[in-house]
């Protein structure tokens, strides 16, 4: 009896060890991790990155990765979109359709939130997701402000260092890895802007208009702005749906456009012409899913590689330029778009095959 209870005793121990260990948190299991990174997969499938410690990891599917790329290209007509609207509605203030067209888009987003379920007061991550906000809100009226009152090409050029800076604090943030394709893109699409905005302080020309040398901080903070934006999404992940983080983000930028429309001292004026009431209306639906592209991409594919994408704004805005608005179109814009065309491409291919050219920083 004795051997017998002493058996059965060493039995249920051994049991209880093996259900401490099945139940652990800490133990990772095939496939997915208890720890965020920025090549790691949560259990719905979606890349949530974080701090990333030293234990195996599953890679990136090339299809999650044809997800973000994907969303990142949509996020990029649609921006350019956008802007195309903004410039023919030119008589009407910034600030006002700033307001007009992300307080629509709020509440658009607002009713798929309340259709969806989801709620708008509890969710994981707050602070960095109001962050996020705050950051977007500011680069929105810097980046108006510095195509209002700056030439056009030098306000361009500087904003599009966001690529650079989303580089260096992914890296730094987020342990993000560089590799030769991204480099690429980076040399080649700051050229190909370079080209096309042909900012005065590299094409000098009697014709340049003078401003004051501060004014050029503004346009770096929109990139800043931007890059730290972009780092703060990519830390959110698929922790927050999407939908909540767009809807938030319409939020603050409706609030910019009031800042802004205070700033300028400008007067609200009432669009009587139907087209541009369409316009409006047009706006706040691209304004809504160019926002909600770039949320839900920055889940599946890093900060650097949307930050990246997101040049053929610039590409896309020229040749609306040429189809749409009639303007001329010069050889060294022809060879500036061309540039900024073989980066993405090239980044892009290389994200969808996976192909990383053995070298990382």
């Amino acid at each position: 009896m004795a051997q017998n209870s002493a058996s059965l005793t060493m039995q249920e121990l051994s049991k209880a060890h093996e259900n401490v260990i099945i139940t652990n948190p800490n133990v990772v299991g095939e496939g997915k991790s208890k720890d965020l990174s920025t090549d790691v997969l949560t259990d719905s499938g979606d890349v949530s990155p974080g701090k990333q410690e030293d234990k195996p990891t599953a890679k990136v599917p090339i299809l999650n990765r044809i997800k973000g790329v994907s969303l990142f290209v949509f996020a990029s007509i649609l921006a350019s979109t956008y802007g195309g609207f903004v410039k023919y509605m030119d008589t009407l203030p910034s600030g006002e359709v700033v307001l007009v067209t992300c307080s629509y888009a709020a509440c658009l987003i607002g009713l798929f939130i309340s259709f969806q379920g989801h709620s708008v007061i509890s969710f994981p991550r707050k602070k960095w997701v109001f962050l996020r906000c705050a950051l977007a809100s500011t680069a929105l009226p810097c980046k108006v402000w510095s195509v209002q009152n700056m030439p056009l090409g030098n306000a361009t050029a500087l904003i599009f260092t966001s690529p650079i800076m989303t580089c260096v604090l992914a890296r730094v943030i987020l342990k993000e890895k560089i590799n030769l394709f991204h480099v690429f893109a980076i040399v080649v699409g700051l050229t190909g802007i370079i080209l096309i905005a042909r900012p005065s302080f590299i094409f000098p020309s009697e014709e340049a208009e003078d401003y004051p040398l501060w004014y050029n901080i503004v346009p770096l903070i929109t990139a800043l702005s931007l890059s730290l934006a972009y780092v703060c999404q990519r830390h959110i992940g698929s922790a927050v749906n999407c939908f909540v983080v767009t809807f938030y983000g319409l939020v603050c930028q409706s609030l910019a456009g009031i800042i802004l429309q205070a700033a300028t001292q400008s007067s609200y004026v009432n669009p009587s012409c139907y087209t541009f009431r369409g316009m409006l209306l047009c706006l706040c639906f691209t304004q809504a899913t160019s926002t909600l592209s770039v949320n839900k991409g920055l889940s599946y594919e890093k900060a650097t590689t949307a930050s990246l994408i997101r040049n053929l704004d610039t590409v896309l805005a020229f040749l609306l330029q040429v189809v749409v608005f009639k303007e001329a179109a010069e050889s060294l814009s022809l060879i500036g778009a061309a540039l900024i065309m073989i980066g993405t491409i090239s980044l892009t291919l290389s994200k969808m095959f996976g192909v990383d050219c053995g070298v990382q920083l």
